[in-house]
């Protein structure tokens, strides 16, 4: 229980040093693109996102059949390198 009211608290707090777009969940309707997290809400986006998942069930597969350190790290890394690629939105 004091775990939670650490966490409420701490967030409470850490909100105050946040931007005030941050605390605003609203979009307006006739300008949603003016929202800082409207390309989370595109249909492209969480497309890119659903293969992301994938790349990383299939990464953690991969960790559980080979148990290997050097494998897992590896794989790791590459996953983490396409994952970025993937999401980027640069042209």
């Amino acid at each position: 229980m004091l775990l939670i009211y650490l966490v409420f608290y701490s967030q409470i707090a850490l909100s105050r040093f946040m931007p005030s777009w941050y605390s605003k969940d609203l979009i307006n309707i006739n300008q949603p693109f003016q929202h800082p997290h409207y390309r989370r809400l595109t249909k492209r986006y969480k497309r890119r996102l659903s293969t992301v998942k994938t790349l990383w069930t299939a990464t953690g597969l991969f960790a559980l059949l080979f148990p290997a350190p050097p494998a897992i790290v590896g794989a790791t890394l590459f996953s983490t390198c396409l994952s970025f690629a993937i999401l980027d939105e640069s042209e």
